[in-house]
């Protein structure tokens, strides 16, 4: 299962403890939950990472530190699927989640997107309400489906390994 390939490349406690970076965040980042690899701190922090990536804001990685400490998720998860909005990926999730806003709030905008340096950043300030709802809608269906989906697939491989264990 994915859960030894995880747990070897996962490091561990002790070693998570002697990182200076992590001194950072004082002794909530050294919950043992949060490294874990359980049913409940897997599936929520692959729901956090997901919610998190599609959010059109600098910081998500922290963002997604934050709500693994306070939701007990597995924060390692958390934080690498925050990388699914990465540099290649970024554009086409912006426009996808603009213009499912834009069908939401029937925005008739005639703006042109430029896509010139510093212009980018004034064309999403622009793009406000839209890109706003558009992003939300986008992050809570997307960490709802994966919640649902780890939640599932957890338990088809859990009885699977009870079905054999009968044998």
């Amino acid at each position: 299962m994915a859960k030894n390939v995880i747990k070897r490349l996962f490091p561990k406690l002790d070693s998570i403890k002697e990182q200076k970076i992590l001194k950072i965040f004082g002794p909530a980042v050294l919950q043992p939950n949060l490294w874990h690899i359980n049913k409940k701190s897997v599936s929520r922090g692959i729901a956090i990472g997901t919610f998190c990536a599609f959010l059109p804001i600098p910081g998500q990685m922290m963002v997604a530190v934050f709500l693994a400490i306070i939701f007990a998720a597995n924060l390692p998860l958390s934080l690498i699927l925050t990388w699914i909005s990465n540099p290649v990926t970024f554009t086409p999730i912006l426009y996808l989640e603009y213009t499912f806003g834009k069908y939401f709030i029937r925005a008739d905008s005639n703006h042109v997107i430029k896509n010139e340096g510093l212009n980018i950043i004034s064309d999403i300030m622009h793009m406000g309400l839209p890109l706003l709802l558009g992003s939300l809608i986008f992050a809570v269906i997307g960490s709802m489906c994966s919640y649902i989906l780890i939640r599932l697939y957890w338990r088809y491989y859990v009885k699977k390994i009870w079905a054999k264990r009968k044998k």
